[in-house]
């Protein structure tokens, strides 16, 4: 149906479809005591894919599953010759997670084939629409494997691999039709795409806070993690006069202290950095700690600031190592660069939004999505809709159903728009 008030031109969706499926997909991890969970390869995993496939069957879209688990179906458009506009996001969650993560980006393509059908309208472009397999990645350890293998990237995956249950991949991937040899088949030939759009909650407060019902992502912030030990020295909580310890906690808690300050003036808005991991040893009540160890991590969208906390960082722990007598030693463990969305995805969903006539953003994604890796693949983009709190990764994130109708009709309008387009990464 289309929306032709004053200064809005554009196509709904029809939104309490939209829900219902959500709704439907949801039963499939909900438990009687009110936690959620779909984890990857999971029954209940199984389950939301085999619904989510029901829907498609009804339209007479067929659907297949790639070497690495990825669920597709495909949509024709009327020039066979052209590649897809590819869509979708996730369906797996973490423990006790939410509804509407990454599940409103995969209902979002869904819905775009049905108000297409509904409206007798065909796309150039096939379209396809994608359920990444393992986004999430807390069952063994590492995720967006799904999209990693479409990707072509270089799979740290190995038959043996233990997951949270103590199964082996091996087992995990039999159990779902898949080999752990063969994922890497999954590869996709660039030109085979024409460009990925992501529909996604924001997780985040930034729009709920302004009161904003569109962002469009400018880019997914990088990454870079490092592993920190320091070493002082063990000894008697009882009988070691405060003056000659050398505490590794203490220093640690004073570096630690510091983490958010330094990001605030050397940092900009988007600027994160975060200490998750502690482990302190001997970790007994009665004796001085003698190491401690942590995990740092920083975020940002940009490689130079990324790289000046970073530097700051590593000279105020220096400081107070030689102030605290104590040694350290500073690990890089991984490092993902900033990934900047394609500008001309950008300017159709700009383009989108403004035929709804709402407000919207441009705003960077702290957090990972599979669009990460499509980046480096083909022309994408992202579009968010509110997560009312800012709260996500939780039985209680919450997104409006006006947003994420909204949300689907921006998809719909942008998938319209760049089936029009020329691309180019």
């Amino acid at each position: 149906m289309r929306n032709s008030q004053k200064g809005r031109d554009y196509v709904e969706v029809d939104v309490k479809k939209v829900m219902e499926h959500l709704n439907e997909i949801y039963q499939c991890g909900a438990k009687p005591d009110g936690t959620f969970t779909r984890m990857a390869y999971s029954r209940e995993d199984k389950k939301g894919r085999e619904v989510f496939c029901g829907y498609f069957e009804k339209l007479g879209i067929p659907t297949r599953v790639d070497q690495a688990g990825n669920l597709i179906a495909r949509m024709e458009g009327t020039d066979p010759s052209l590649p897809a506009i590819m869509v979708g996001s996730h369906l797996d969650t973490v423990p006790d997670g939410g509804k509407y993560d990454g599940a409103v980006g995969c209902m979002g393509g869904l819905a775009v084939c049905e108000t297409l059908i509904q409206d007798g309208r065909k796309l150039k472009h096939p379209l396809e629409v994608v359920v990444f397999t393992d986004e999430e990645g807390f069952r063994f350890g590492s995720g967006l494997l799904g999209s990693s293998a479409l990707c072509g990237e270089e799979l740290d995956i190995h038959p043996e691999d233990l997951d949270i249950e103590g199964k082996t991949r091996r087992e995990v991937f039999e159990g779902c039709g898949m080999s752990v040899e063969h994922v890497a088949g999954a590869k996709r030939d660039p030109e085979s795409i024409h460009c990925f759009i992501e529909l996604h909650v924001e997780q985040g407060g930034t729009l709920d806070k302004k009161q904003i019902p569109v962002g469009i992502v400018s880019s997914i912030a990088g990454v870079s993690r490092f592993e920190v030990t320091i070493t002082g020295e063990a000894n008697h909580a009882g009988s070691t006069m405060m003056e000659d310890r050398k505490d590794a906690l203490v220093a640690a808690s004073h570096f630690i202290g510091q983490v958010p300050e330094t990001v605030r003036t050397h940092g900009n808005p988007y600027t994160v950095s975060t200490v998750g991991t502690i482990r302190v040893t001997p970790n007994s009540v009665n004796v001085v700690p003698g190491t401690c160890t942590f995990q740092l991590e920083i975020r940002d969208q940009n490689d130079a600031v990324m790289k000046e906390i970073e530097t700051r960082l590593h000279t105020t722990l220096e400081e107070i190592c030689q102030r605290e007598d104590v040694s350290y030693t500073w690990d890089p463990i991984s490092y993902h660069a900033p990934a900047p969305m394609n500008e001309a995805v950008k300017k159709a969903i700009e383009t989108a939004v403004k035929k709804t006539g709402t407000d919207y953003m441009v705003l960077p994604s702290g957090a990972f999505h599979d669009s990460l890796l499509m980046t480096g693949l083909v022309p994408t983009g992202m579009i968010f809709v509110p997560s009312e709190n800012g709260i996500s990764h939780s039985r209680y994130e919450f997104t409006k159903e006006e947003d994420i109708g909204l949300g689907c009709a921006v998809l719909l309008e942008t998938i319209l728009e760049v089936d029009n387009m020329e691309m180019s990464c």
